[in-house]
């Protein structure tokens, strides 16, 4: 494989990655949805749905995901003669996967090995404390309303069961499937997770007020709030999220 000495990625957690294995200087543009890490700040953006934009960067390297890129956009780009690698970080263990992944195309193979055993092992760490504890059932709301939520199979969905919380999502209906606020008045639904953004937090205070949020505003269901950015992405920073949770967790197991 050629050597790569430039970098762009079209999503915030590849982004996140691809500075975690010291690619920085190769990125010459960030998409307008990065926002981490703070040297991101100081690059310029470009609209990672603009063709045309991306072609114009010049990049050895393109960093796609499966699940927020259009398929159709890595198609048009490999169609261009571009380089396009996809990720699908839908478990942990993904995750160190495309730390390793990447690491070899990034030409920084040690550095990937090493991101991935160390995130494992805070992963493996975090998941031994809460191993042992009762099992709850759980939700990740992703939006209050309408009502989406986690399925199975997803990156979420490792998150809880890691944290000892059993996913009551429904499967079958795609990724992060809308639900019926009914789910929230689950009799079995014991705790609640979110990512702690304003808007969620204001939805959320409206729905208390209502009666399909009556558990909730009761305090039957345990709601905890999780730092937003790495609740929402299977970046590097995911494993802070499930350290939070674990701790969170410990407040009243």
């Amino acid at each position: 494989m050629r050597p790569v000495s430039r970098v762009l990625t079209l999503a915030p957690d590849v982004t996140e990655l691809a500075f975690a294995l010291g690619a920085g200087a190769k990125v010459p543009a960030v998409p307008r949805s990065a926002s981490y890490p703070p040297e991101t700040d100081a690059l310029p953006r470009f609209d990672e749905n603009d063709t045309e934009a991306i072609v114009t960067l010049r990049p050895d390297l393109v960093l796609a995901t499966t699940a927020g890129t259009d398929p159709r956009m890595v198609e048009r780009l490999r169609e261009l003669g571009l380089e396009v690698a996809t990720t699908d970080v839908t478990s942990f263990e993904r995750l160190g996967e495309a730390c390793r992944l990447l690491g070899v195309l990034l030409g920084q193979p040690e550095r990937g090995d090493a991101l991935a055993s160390d995130l494992g092992g805070r992963v493996a760490a975090a998941s031994a404390r809460a191993r042992g504890w009762p099992i709850r059932a759980a939700l990740f709301v992703v939006w209050w309303e309408p009502l989406i939520v986690a399925a199975p199979g997803t990156f979420h969905d490792d998150l809880l069961r890691r944290a000892g919380l059993a996913n009551l999502a429904p499967s079958g209906a795609g990724r992060y499937p809308r639900a019926s606020n009914e789910l929230l008045l689950d009799p079995r639904l014991e705790v609640v997770v979110a990512a702690d953004e304003p808007p969620l937090r204001d939805l959320y205070r409206s729905l208390s007020t209502r009666a399909e949020g009556r558990r909730l505003a009761r305090g039957t269901v345990q709601v905890i709030w999780l730092p937003a950015d790495p609740a929402s992405r299977p970046g590097p920073r995911l494993v802070e999220a499930l350290e939070a949770l674990v701790e969170a967790r410990g407040g009243f197991r």
